[in-house]
C-alpha cells in the first residue's frame, strides 16, 4: 500500500513539473499568471517578443533581474491577459526570435549569464500545442545577434558577441525543412542587435548597425556596402531602431551618440541612397518603433543621457517626412517590446525605468489618439491622478486609518 501511494505521488509530481501549462521559471519554480489585464507573470528584459500568426504574442525567456529565464508567456489580445505556456528547454536572454513562414517560432543563441555562457543552441516553438523542440545548434555561439526571415523561408543570422565579449563578423542560415544550419559568406563588418535588420522589397536583407550598413544578396549569397559609411547622418548607430516603411524604404532613428540620438534618416533600396529627414523633437535610444495601420511610424519611449527614461511618443509621416507629437505612454519605458495587434492598437511590453526597475506591466496604445485610463485601471490609486492623455482623473477621497483630523484636511485625506 505504501509503495502504491509513493508511486501515485511520483506521477503527480512529474505531471506538475513537466506540464506545459505550468510554465516553469528558469529556477524551476512555476509562477501562476496574475490574472490582471496587461500584466506579465514575470518581469522580463533582453527578450524577443514575437507576433504569432493567430494574433497572439509570445515572450520567450529573458532576464528577470537575477537570472536568465526558460519560462514563456503568451498574450491574448481578446482578453488582454498574459498566460504561461510551455517553457524553453534552455534558459536564455539576449537571444533572437523570429516567426517562420509556417507559423512556428525559432529562438537562437543568447546567454545564460554563467556557464556555459553564450549559447549556440536553437529551439522551435509550436504555437498550436505550446511546446518547444530542440533543433541543430548554430555553427557559432552568439549573444544578441541580428536575424531575419528571408523570402525563401530560410533564416539569416549575422554577428552578435562571443563568449569573450568580442563582436562577431560571421553569418549563417537556417533551413526550416531540414532543421540544419550552414555558414554563408561573412559580412564586411561586425553585425548584431535585435531589430537592426529588415528584408527589402528587392529581396536583399539590410543590416544597419555600427558605422557601415550592409546588404546581403540572397541570390548571390554575397554582402555589399549599403551607401557611404555613417549614412546620411555620418554617425555610428547602436541602440537605434530600423523600420521598414510601407513604401519599401527604411527609417532609422536614434542611437547612443549625440549625433545619432538626435537624427533620423531613410534608406531607399531602389537607389541605394541614404537621405536625412526631419529630426525628431526628442533625442532617444533604446526605444521602440512600430508601423501603424495608417502607415505612419510611432517612436515610443527609450532613454536619453540627460532626460533619463522617456514616456514621450512621436509620429513620423513617411509621405511628408515630418514628425508630430503623440500622447505619452502611461509609464516611462526603455527597451520595451512593441508590436501592432490585430485591432490596430500597439502593445508595449515590459522594459524598465529608474523608479520601478524592471516593469511587469504592458499597455495598449491606441495609434489614432489617446484613450484616458479609468480609476479602476489605476487600481488602489485615489485622489487626482493623471489619465495618460494630459488630463486628471478624480478617483475619490484617500482614506487613511486613524488619521488626525487636522492633518487629514491639510493633506486632502479622509479619516476612517
Amino acid at each position: 500500500m505504501r509503495s502504491g501511494r509513493t508511486s501515485f505521488l511520483g506521477v503527480a509530481l512529474f505531471a506538475l513539473v513537466f506540464s506545459c501549462n505550468s510554465g516553469p521559471r528558469a529556477d524551476g519554480v512555476a509562477r501562476d499568471a496574475s490574472g490582471a489585464p496587461l500584466r506579465l507573470a514575470t518581469p522580463r528584459k533582453q527578450v524577443p517578443f514575437v507576433a504569432l500568426r493567430d494574433g497572439r504574442v509570445l515572450a520567450s525567456g529573458g532576464f528577470d533581474g537575477q537570472r536568465a529565464l526558460a519560462s514563456c508567456e503568451v498574450f491574448e489580445p481578446e482578453t488582454g491577459l498574459w498566460s504561461l505556456t510551455g517553457a524553453m528547454l534552455t534558459p536564455r536572454r539576449h537571444h533572437a526570435g523570429v516567426r517562420l513562414l509556417d507559423g512556428r517560432v525559432l529562438v537562437l543563441g543568447g546567454t545564460q549569464g554563467a556557464v556555459p555562457g553564450v549559447l549556440a543552441s536553437v529551439e522551435v516553438f509550436e504555437p498550436s500545442v505550446g511546446t518547444w523542440t530542440q533543433v541543430a545548434p548554430m555553427t557559432e555561439a552568439r549573444e544578441d545577434p541580428a536575424a531575419v526571415v528571408l523570402p525563401d523561408g530560410r533564416v539569416l543570422v549575422a554577428g552578435g558577441v562571443d563568449g569573450d565579449g568580442r563582436s562577431l563578423r560571421s553569418a549563417e542560415v537556417f533551413e526550416p525543412s531540414t532543421g540544419t544550419w550552414a555558414p554563408v559568406s561573412p559580412p564586411g563588418f561586425v553585425r548584431g542587435g535585435a531589430g537592426t535588420a529588415v528584408v527589402l522589397p528587392q529581396g536583399k536583407a539590410l543590416f544597419v548597425s555600427g558605422l557601415q550598413a550592409e546588404l546581403y544578396d540572397v541570390a548571390t549569397g554575397r554582402w555589399e556596402k549599403a551607401g557611404f559609411a555613417g549614412g546620411a547622418a555620418g554617425t555610428h548607430r547602436q541602440g537605434h531602431s530600423v523600420t521598414l516603411l510601407p513604401d519599401g524604404r527604411v527609417l532609422v532613428v536614434g542611437g547612443g551618440t549625440a549625433r545619432a540620438s538626435s537624427t533620423a534618416e531613410v534608406y531607399d533600396g531602389a537607389t541605394g541612397l541614404w537621405s536625412l529627414v526631419a529630426a525628431p523633437s526628442t533625442p532617444r535610444e533604446h526605444h521602440a518603433a512600430v508601423v501603424t495601420r495608417e502607415g505612419s511610424v510611432l517612436v515610443m519611449g527609450g532613454e536619453h543621457s540627460t532626460a533619463g527614461v522617456l514616456a514621450s511618443v512621436e509620429r513620423f509621416d513617411p509621405g511628408t517626412g515630418r514628425w508630430s507629437s503623440a500622447p505619452a505612454l502611461e509609464e516611462r519605458r526603455e527597451l520595451p517590446g512593441a508590436l501592432t495587434l490585430p485591432d490596430g492598437a500597439v502593445l508595449l511590453v515590459g522594459g524598465a525605468n529608474e523608479v520601478s526597475g524592471l516593469l511587469v506591466t504592458s499597455e495598449r496604445y491606441p495609434p489614432g489618439g489617446c484613450v484616458p485610463r479609468t480609476c479602476v485601471a489605476h487600481e488602489a490609486v485615489c485622489g487626482a491622478v493623471v489619465d495618460g492623455c494630459g488630463g486628471l482623473l478624480e478617483c475619490g477621497p484617500c482614506v487613511l486609518e486613524g488619521c488626525d483630523a487636522q492633518q487629514c484636511r491639510a493633506e486632502g485625506l479622509t479619516r476612517r
